[in-house]
This record gives C-alpha cells, sequence and structure tokens, in this order.
C-alpha cells in the first residue's frame, strides 16, 4: 500500500472523527438539555389516558429522575449486596518473564497482568420509584444503543490462599498462567438500591406496567446514569473535544505519511 493511501485514510478517517463525534455528542447534549422532567406519577396517567382513547402501543420520550427500587432480588456475585444492578468481572493475577531490550543489551524481568476470567451482569429490568408518589417504572436494559453510568462498588484483590472464604469461587477452574498465579481480582460496577438515577428513553404501556426502552427513533439518545443531568453534559462535552483531538491526529499524521514516506 503506498504512502499516499495510507494517508489519505488517515486523513479521511480524522476528518470523519473531527466531525460526525462530535456532533453526534452536540445533538446528544441538545436533547438532554431541552428535554423537561415528566413525574413518573404524570407519565404513568399520560399512557394510561391514551390507552383508554384507543392509541394502543402509544410510546412516549420522556426524561425521568427516581431511585431505584428493590423489585427483583439481584445480588452481585462477590460482595452479595442486593443492588438494582452489576456488573462483576473476575481477573487472574499473575506474573510472566518478558524480553526487553535498552542501551545496554537484552534483559528479563517479572512482570504482573491480569486475565479476564468472568464476566456477570444482572438480568431483568430497573424498578425506578417516584419518590413522592411511590409509583414505578421499569427501565430495560438489556437493550443495545444504552448509554449506562454506574458506580464501581468493589475492586479488591485477593491471594490465592484467600479464595476458599469466597462460596462462588468453588464453582470456578483456572488453569495456570505465566510464571505463577499470585491471586484474583475482583471488580463490581453496580447502581445501588435507593440511588438516584437520570433516565432518557422511551416509555410504552404493557398491560399496566410502564417499560422504558430504546427510542424507535435511533437518533434520540437512551441514557440510565448515576450522575446528574449538568455531569452528563459535561462528560459528553468532554468526549467530544477528545474525538476532535484525535481526529485532528489522524489528519495530520496522514498528511506527514504523505510528505516523508517514500
Amino acid at each position: 500500500m503506498t504512502p499516499f493511501i495510507i494517508g489519505g485514510i488517515l486523513i479521511v478517517s480524522g476528518v470523519f472523527c473531527s466531525i460526525y463525534f462530535p456532533m453526534r455528542i452536540k445533538n446528544k447534549n441538545i436533547e438532554i438539555q431541552f428535554a423537561q422532567t415528566t413525574a413518573i406519577s404524570e407519565l404513568i396517567a399520560i399512557l394510561t389516558e391514551n390507552a383508554k382513547a384507543g392509541l394502543e402501543g402509544y410510546r412516549h420520550y420522556v426524561e425521568l429522575k427516581g431511585q431505584t427500587e428493590k423489585d427483583t432480588l439481584q445480588k452481585a456475585p462477590f460482595s452479595e449486596k442486593e443492588v438494582a444492578y452489576y456488573n462483576a468481572n473476575l481477573y487472574q493475577v499473575f506474573e510472566e518473564m518478558v524480553t526487553f531490550s535498552d542501551s545496554t543489551g537484552r534483559h528479563q524481568r517479572l512482570k504482573k497482568s491480569e486475565s479476564l476470567m468472568t464476566n456477570q451482569k444482572s438480568t431483568g429490568s430497573i424498578a425506578l420509584k417516584d419518590a413522592q408518589s411511590g409509583e414505578k417504572v421499569y427501565i430495560d436494559i438489556s437493550q443495545s444503543g444504552l448509554q449506562l453510568d454506574t458506580l464501581k462498588t468493589l475492586d479488591n484483590f485477593e491471594p490465592v490462599n484467600n479464595m476458599q472464604k469466597y462460596s462462588f469461587f468453588n464453582s470456578i477452574r483456572y488453569n495456570p498462567m505465566g510464571s505463577r498465579t499470585l491471586g484474583f481480582r475482583m471488580i463490581e460496577n453496580t447502581i445501588p438500591l435507593g440511588q438516584s438515577l437520570y433516565v432518557l428513553g422511551e416509555a410504552c404501556l404493557v398491560g399496566s406496567r410502564v417499560n422504558i426502552g430504546r427510542p424507535r427513533d435511533s437518533k434520540k439518545p437512551f441514557i440510565v446514569s448515576v450522575k446528574n443531568e449538568a455531569e452528563i453534559v459535561q462528560g459528553n462535552k468532554t468526549g467530544a473535544k477528545v474525538a476532535l483531538v484525535f481526529g485532528i491526529l489522524l489528519a495530520v499524521a496522514g498528511i506527514l505519511v504523505m510528505i516523508f514516506v517514500r
């Protein structure tokens, strides 16, 4: 592949990255900032009245704020705490011998590494409760396209000899890796019970239950976050700046390849 082709690909990729992603993030922030928060009780009334009027399958794009409620039991595997949602990773931590070179020659040293063994996520919907009325809606987090922000509530390393105190580890088998296995790292990202949530999604009535899911319009964001609205908007702005800078660097790299590589 000639330098002009490589450079051209880098330039096109850079222009695309610096324009498309910041624009997409800007549009997401516009949706967030212009959305008006609807009370859960009001949302339920809107959907119920539309169903009574014969508008079966009516969907309502809505911004909600509330607290998570224990509706179905979700127990995080490592901490064994009851939560509204969990995403748990188990890593095998081991030492391996690596070879490197410097001005004095080739050397070897032990390096600590990690390998993902298991990933577990809770299933089922998250129940979101209105603090005033006590009414609930249910958020379907199994759908694609969801921006899900959680809290890291556990990050714990245990040496090999300590793992017998965890009952879940009895059913796990692992292979020796590297020079020796040092232990295991457990990480849990969760949404605790009673956690305040910001939700932006599309509501529909299924029987007597209100479900929140991904909008049919793919341009509209679907967000479930432990962050407040201002934090989400600011995080998106930071992401847009990163995409812009990365795109510019790609384009510059493409130009340099076209000029200097022969």
